[in-house]
């Protein structure tokens, strides 16, 4: 079967200025999910291409008339154009759309009202029945990967739109539970990769040529003890990128040695958000309250939920 990936992007964002400005934010890179579950159905004998429209126009005349199965990943702020495209490929073409994703996890009837199926949750485990036909519910449920270092590696034979930094997530979900964040609720329990995995992965993208990486993870810093060690692998075995970003807690900045390690490493980039200029909480007992460091993430920016 062809089955087409693509990640929606909003109608400014598929302006080429927009585009290039970008540019001074950092470097293209595609979402890990789609490429996960693309090389999943590849290696079972489908053709499979994998999209960004962030990153590049698409020729949706060609999609739309090969395209048996279209898989969309809806996050809330693409959930709009996720539904247009759906019901685009609906009224043109013959495809059986799936959609997934962090926003089709919180509200499967909505997406339902668009695609043929939804998938929620985690879809590595799933994808194939569900493309295949052997899981025909409309809202099929993906459970959580137990063992991270049994998920396959992205796929970047599929990618069809410019990437120039490769994307690894060494973990899933978060030790905290912020109220305003998705992450704990998508990605639950937390998860953690072995190291040895991880520097797997980054050899196997200096093999692929890449010169930036993102840590994708929404806490990499979280087990600061397991980021030093990555740190250090890197480090010894000269793996570092021109540039590799990550997002992380202002804690950081309370270990000296991390943030030594960090720099070594070439994690030069990072992102922090503060929801609060200050540390009181009205209410410090309670374990879902968002701490006054953490990292602001309503929406992760790439997941391997389905995609």
């Amino acid at each position: 079967m062809n089955i087409f990936f693509i990640t929606p992007a909003a109608l400014y964002k598929r302006n080429p200025i927009y585009r290039t400005g970008g540019k001074f934010y950092g470097h293209s890179n595609a979402i890990t999910g789609p490429l996960i579950l693309g090389g999943i159905l590849r290696r079972a004998g489908h053709n499979v291409e994998v999209y960004e429209e962030l990153n590049g126009s698409i020729d949706y005349d060609r999609l739309i008339k090969r395209a048996d199965v279209l898989c969309l990943y809806c996050m809330t702020s693409t959930s709009t154009r996720a539904y247009e495209l759906a019901d685009l490929f609906h009224e043109k073409g013959h495809a059986h759309v799936l959609i997934g994703g962090i926003h089709a996890t919180a509200m499967p009837q909505e997406a339902l009202e668009h695609a043929d199926q939804v998938i929620t949750g985690e879809g590595e485990q799933v994808i194939l029945d569900v493309v295949e036909g052997r899981r025909p519910e409309p809202i099929v449920i993906g459970k959580p990967i137990e063992d991270l270092d049994t998920v396959p590696f992205p796929d970047y034979s599929i990618l069809r739109t410019p990437c120039k930094a490769a994307n690894i997530m060494t973990s899933r979900g978060c030790p905290f539970r912020c109220t305003f964040c998705t992450t704990s609720r998508m990605f639950a329990p937390y998860r953690k990769r072995s190291v040895e995995s991880v520097i797997e992965e980054i050899r196997w993208y200096h093999a692929l040529g890449f010169k930036y990486m993102n840590f994708e993870d929404d806490n990499f810093t979280a087990d600061k003890e397991r980021a030093k060690e990555i740190c250090r692998r890197i480090i010894a075995e000269n793996l570092q990128f021109k540039e590799t970003f990550f997002f992380g807690r202002t804690d950081m900045a309370e270990d000296e040695e991390l943030l030594t390690l960090l720099a070594q490493a070439h994690l030069t980039r990072v992102l922090i958000g503060i929801e609060s200029l200050t540390r009181k909480r009205s209410t410090p007992s309670t374990r879902d309250r968002a701490s006054p460091t953490s990292s602001v993430r309503p929406m992760p920016a790439a997941t391997t939920a389905f995609a």
